[in-house]
């Protein structure tokens, strides 16, 4: 860890960067963090995207000089009026502009938009020129295209109850393949209430949450997986597709690459950070994720409800969780060291020898 922001002043309605009751995704640049709102107020109410600019001390190789980090809260904008227990399921941001989507029950006209992310004002909805009543938007991502290049790039998301991977232009909103005619990426078991999306910015393999287990469908072309849909990446213990706030992201430094995600099939408090957060391998196989707090110590963050939004940038390879429970920002640097237990080792016995030889003399 080498940041942190608390995000309890984004829960008080009378603040300018109110949000909505809890933080529900995030959208992280290297600089600055686009937080999402969820609504558990049991009202209908507002929610919203506030920015948090987190002043990050890293040296030429994306470590932490200085581990004070502060949050410097911007005025929310993309304000909409949601129904309880919905909001922003998640966010993406490329250069200047910030796609979310926003779950507010079917027929949504608003379902995903994209904002000037400098600015706040609002670009597009979904459809663009063709406004699209039809879908209920709960996951969006920005597609590399095939291999990174090609005619299918811009601002993709998944629709509940569908099976496609649908495609806008990132400018106009206007779809690219046709309002019908995106990929396809159905899970063997089909099941399509999707939570969350996530490309590979080299070869452009969709990583999808469909409940809380995790999909990988392999990219062969602009608009086609191989199969014609998705395997099962990550299949959980238990699978319920009645949870919401199921997150991952694509993160690669280097050579290594991997996808995190949060493993949550309740919603019930008391959950432990330590057994919800995963990592997994390209090709699905778990991994053993270690935190460290700034101090190059395990951390271990407070219990929640297991409901985590993430997002990474490439660009100082770090790494931003947002933690709905404590209302928190966390930002991880993949590059910071961390003492081996046989540096550790080492040094413990040059202290050891230290303090021999202060006693004989």
């Amino acid at each position: 860890m080498v940041g942190q922001v608390d995000l309890s002043s984004t829960a008080v309605g009378a603040n300018a960067q109110f949000v909505g009751s809890n933080p529900s995704a995030v959208a992280w640049n290297g600089s600055t963090a686009y937080i999402g709102g969820y609504n558990a107020s049991g009202v209908t109410a507002n929610t919203a995207i506030a920015p948090v600019a987190v002043s990050l001390a890293l040296n030429g190789f994306n470590q932490a000089t200085d581990f004070t980090s502060t949050g410097s809260f911007g005025t929310a904008f993309g304000t909409f009026n949601t129904a309880n227990t919905r909001g922003i399921t998640q966010l993406a941001i490329q250069g200047s502009t910030l796609a979310a989507s926003l779950d507010n029950g079917a027929n949504n006209l608003n379902s995903v938009r994209a904002f000037n992310a400098g600015t706040g004002a609002l670009n597009w909805q979904t459809g663009g020129g063709t406004p699209d009543a039809t879908r209920r938007g709960n996951a969006v991502g920005f597609d590399p295209g095939f291999n990174g290049a090609g005619s299918n790039q811009g601002v993709s998301y998944l629709a509940l109850g569908g099976g496609r991977r649908h495609l806008m232009d990132a400018s106009t909103g206007n779809y690219i393949n046709g309002q019908n005619a995106g990929a396809i990426i159905n899970f063997p078991t089909v099941s399509t209430t999707w939570r969350g999306m996530a490309f590979n910015p080299t070869n452009g393999d969709l990583y999808t949450r469909e409940g809380n287990r995790v999909g990988r469908a392999v990219r062969n072309g602009d608009n086609t997986f191989v199969g014609g849909g998705s395997t099962i990446a990550y299949a959980p213990g238990t699978y319920t597709n009645a949870v919401d706030n199921n997150s991952l992201a694509f993160v690669s430094n280097g050579a290594n690459s991997f996808v995190i995600f949060n493993d949550r099939n309740a919603t019930a408090g008391g959950q432990a950070a330590s057994g919800v957060l995963k990592a997994m391998t390209t090709a699905g196989a778990l991994q053993t994720l270690n935190l460290f707090d700034m101090n190059s110590s395990a951390l271990s963050l407070a219990n929640g409800n297991g409901a985590y939004g993430f997002s990474y940038a490439a660009s100082n390879q770090t790494l931003a969780v947002t933690d709905f429970a404590n209302r928190q920002l966390y930002v991880f640097s993949l590059n910071q060291p961390v003492p081996e237990p046989a540096s550790m080792a080492a040094l413990g016995l040059g202290v050891l020898g230290l303090l021999k030889r202060r006693k004989k003399a």
